[in-house]
């Protein structure tokens, strides 16, 4: 607190040539006993009480005279930010009653009187009492004061919670008549004036821990006060957990007993508990084993699969250390959430089920050789989510299956957007491969970090480095696929690092010298010529027969147009899900635009078209005033010349099919392009009758009946000027 806050600013403000009347005048109106003498630019000169006029008139002064006799120039001062605890000291050594407040120019600004310290030491008394009872009423801790009757002062929120009992009906009445439980420690706390030793409390409905203190005013005792902690909750969890140290104890014990193998692992899937049998199996000590991941002591038991899939495995015949072994897994379910698995595994005396075992492998077998024929009629392959009616992406796909089921390395080709990550995937999905599917992207980390990403590095290899080191996407992708993106941006010191890898199969992490071996299937893919690359030297000759052990090459979406329906179809579906629209399609003039376009930027820039026109669209179908400028002016020019531009658009189209497609029949094709088209639409014409007639002139289960969406049989019907009349015609 400081002095400006508690000055008056209403003073008496008189000069040396002043009379002594105008100065009683002064203190009449203003009723105060002081007056400010000061100059013409208001600085100080002195002051005058009332004591010292008194003096000057008992001096047998006139009223007219001037009050010079009586100014004191020894005044006491203070500043405005000088503190109210510096005036109080300030008052009491020079015993006097005010001070003249001045500003930083000396000019008198105030007086400050003890009114005014005593009620600035008021107001920060009652705050403190505020913050004080504020503080008791938020602790989490019951508070109960008592004076030196017994009788209660304090009762906080806390108390009330815990004993129930309403503060007004508490408040004043003895506390031994209120809580005689508590009775005993005030009276020791008030009798001896010590602080009592926190002690434990039992009330009707909880146990708490107490701290009694003493409170003191001017030395004398005049209360005490009880801190009281609820600790009922804390014994409930001791007495839990002493029954889950008997239950652990028991579990221990029966373990200890079984004469079948058993393992638990938490919901990581290291491993909490084993009894001997289970170590007799894996010919390992126990300390060898206790939080160790399963799947590196026991790799034979699908334990990650288990956690992942909540999927128990009943009596399964495995080989573990190459011993047959009846294996029963389960799951920890609690709450819905795996919380770790249990594995039960039987090996003794085996020998004598050895019939039986036969029987089952090859009754497993055959069940097997069944499964794998349903799975290939009925089962939808990753490939399958890669959407296309083309018939050379579905040729694309179906290699790209047959890749999957080896082990070569793939490099993957094809402009920007065309889905060469979904292919990788694909493929990864479908080499059953047990590890990750790691992706990097070469263009997308800098240079200079490349090494420490692929191949990790050591503890303290370089400042900054985290402690521990940090495996690298080759160890990430152990068992499984690393999918090298824009592999032409690799730079050419790395290219030789990989090239090692690749070929052995082994590396070190930067700043490591242990070797470490892996087992991972590369897939690389990029929008580049690498053999160009390789004349120019900016690509490794030895790298590049390495990863294009099988060559896949996506083609752009403008040499498979008939595609755009299909890719529309599915890309508002996505799009509604993420936009919560609910758009239809697009209409059949707004498909007849998209598929005009050259798409530079292939299918991501078709869903880039698509989401910019739902963002527009205030209706459920998407029309051509939706879609880019750029796209519209095709429209218009297609008006102003449509022969000219289908035209174009159907040469441009045919000749970089063939060239992509099909190089070696390009003479051929290239002398009856119209012919070859005119079939096609025929055939396809044909097609579309028969499946109106058969489902009746129903359009939504022909469209159904022929793979395609509703809009695409529309904009069919209208390409081939088919009418409902009686019977469809053309």
């Amino acid at each position: 607190m400081l002095v400006r806050e508690f000055a008056t600013r209403e003073f008496i403000a008189i000069t040396p040539e002043h009379t002594i009347g105008h100065c009683l005048e002064q203190f009449l109106k203003y009723r105060l006993g002081i007056a400010c003498v000061t100059d013409q630019a208001g600085r100080l000169v002195g002051i005058v009480t009332k004591y010292t006029l008194y003096r000057l008139l008992l001096s047998e002064k006139s009223l007219e005279a001037p009050i010079g006799p009586a100014i004191r120039r020894d005044v006491v001062c203070f500043r405005l930010d000088d503190s109210l605890e510096h005036a109080k000291n300030t008052f009491l050594k020079h015993n006097v009653a005010h001070g003249v407040v001045l500003d930083h120019e000396d000019r008198v600004v105030g007086v400050l009187g003890q009114a005014g310290i005593i009620r600035g030491f008021l107001r920060e008394t009652e705050l403190l009492l505020n913050q004080t009872q504020s503080l008791v009423e938020q602790l989490q801790d019951a508070v109960i004061s008592v004076d030196v009757h017994y009788k209660i002062v304090t009762y906080n929120q806390a108390a009330e919670a815990l004993f129930g009992h309403p503060r007004d009906h508490v408040l004043g009445q003895p506390v031994d008549a209120v809580f005689p439980e508590l009775y005993e420690h005030f009276l020791l706390a008030l009798e001896t004036g010590g602080r009592r030793e926190p002690c434990r409390i039992r009330l009707a409905t909880a146990t708490v821990i107490g701290s009694f203190v003493p409170l003191y005013d001017w030395g004398k005792i005049s209360g005490a006060v009880a801190v009281l902690k609820n600790i009922t909750s804390y014994e409930q969890v001791a007495k839990e957990l002493e029954t889950t140290k008997k239950l652990e104890r028991t579990l221990d014990s029966a373990l200890e007993m079984s004469y079948d193998g058993v393992m638990i692992t938490d919901e990581h899937g290291k491993i909490t508990k084993v009894n001997p049998a289970f170590l007799d199996i894996c010919e390992i000590d126990y300390n060898d084993v206790i939080g160790k991941p399963a799947e590196t002591i026991v790799p034979e038991l699908p334990v990650r699969d288990t956690l992942i899939h909540k999927r128990p495995i009943e009596g399964e015949i495995r080989e573990i250390r190459g011993k047959k072994c009846v294996v029963t897994l389960h799951p920890i379910i609690r709450g819905g959430a795996c919380e770790g698995a249990i594995a039960k595994i039987i090996f003794h005396q085996l020998d004598q089920w050895k019939d039986i075992f036969r029987r089952l492998e090859q009754l497993e077998s055959e069940l097997t050789y069944y499964r794998g024929q349903l799975q290939r009629i009925s089962r939808q392959n990753a490939f399958d989510r890669i959407i296309s009616n083309d018939p050379a992406v579905e040729k694309i796909k179906n290699e790209a299956f047959l890749a999957a089921q080896g082990v070569a390395s793939v490099l993957i080709t094809g402009e920007s957007g065309t889905g060469k990550e979904l292919f990788a995937e694909a493929i990864h999905e479908e080499s059953g491969r047990p590890g990750n599917f790691v992706k990097v992207n070469c263009a997308a980390i800098p240079a200079e970090l490349l090494e420490s990403e692929f191949f990790g590095y050591a503890d303290g290899a370089f400042t900054g480095a985290r402690k521990g080191g940090k495996p690298g996407k080759f160890e990430l992708a152990d068992r499984g696929t690393l999918f090298l993106d824009e592999i032409g941006d690799m730079p050419l010191a790395l290219q030789a690092k990989l090239l090692r890898v690749l070929q052995e199969q082994k590396f070190e992490r930067v700043g490591d010298t242990k070797t470490r071996q892996v087992d991972v299937r590369i897939i690389a893919a990029t929008n580049k010529d690498l053999r160009q690359m390789i004349r120019e030297g900016t690509f490794r000759e030895d790298l590049f027969y390495r990863i294009n052990v099988i060559h896949i090459h996506i083609p752009p979406l403008r040499h498979r147009l008939r595609d755009i329906p299909l890719l529309t179809e599915h890309l508002i579906k996505k799009l509604n899900q993420k936009m919560n629209k609910h758009v239809i399609g697009v209409t059949p003039e707004t498909l007849e635009l998209l598929q005009r376009h050259h798409w530079p930027g292939n299918v991501r820039e078709l869903e880039n078209v698509l989401e910019r026109a739902m963002h527009l669209a205030t209706g459920v179908w998407i029309e051509p005033q939706h879609l880019p400028e750029e796209m519209q002016q095709t429209a218009s020019t297609a008006k102003t010349n449509p022969s000219a531009v289908e035209n174009s658009a159907s040469a441009t189209s045919s000749e970089e099919h063939n060239a992509v497609h099909s190089p070696s029949s390009e003479t051929v094709e290239s002398r009856t392009p119209g012919r070859h088209k005119a079939m096609l639409d025929q055939v396809e014409k044909q097609v579309i009758l028969e499946a109106l007639m058969q489902c009746k002139g129903n359009r939504s289960e022909a469209a159904q009946l022929l793979g395609i969406s509703r809009a695409t049989l529309y904009q069919k019907m209208k390409k081939y000027n088919i009418k409902a009349e009686v019977h469809f015609h053309s």
